[in-house]
This record gives structure tokens, sequence and C-alpha cells, in this order.
């Protein structure tokens, strides 16, 4: 298995807004992208991550 992890720089106010941003488009994301296993958010106080398996 493969992780692309992407982390974003996002302010605290912005973080729900994020969140729903990652909702949106994680099933979109797992049924269209080939080989896509998985897609996981991390909110922490400092930033936002993606983690992504394939």
């Amino acid at each position: 298995m493969a992780y692309l992890e992407v982390t974003l720089q996002v302010a605290a106010d912005n973080r729900a807004a994020a969140a729903g941003v990652y909702e949106k488009y994680k099933q979109p994301f797992l049924g269209t992208i080939t080989g896509a296993v998985s897609k996981e958010l991390l909110v922490r106080d400092e930033d936002v991550q993606v983690l992504h398996g394939f």
C-alpha cells in the first residue's frame, strides 16, 4: 500500500469548512480514482492533513 499525505495550512476559523470539502469529495475520490482504497482526515491545531491510500 502507498500513501499520499497532503498537509494544508487552514486558519482555525475555516477548519469546519475544510472538513466539509473533505466530506463532499471523499466518495467521488474513492469511486473514480483508480487504485484509491482510503481517504482519511486529520484536523489538528496547527494544520489539516488528508491521507490518501492506494
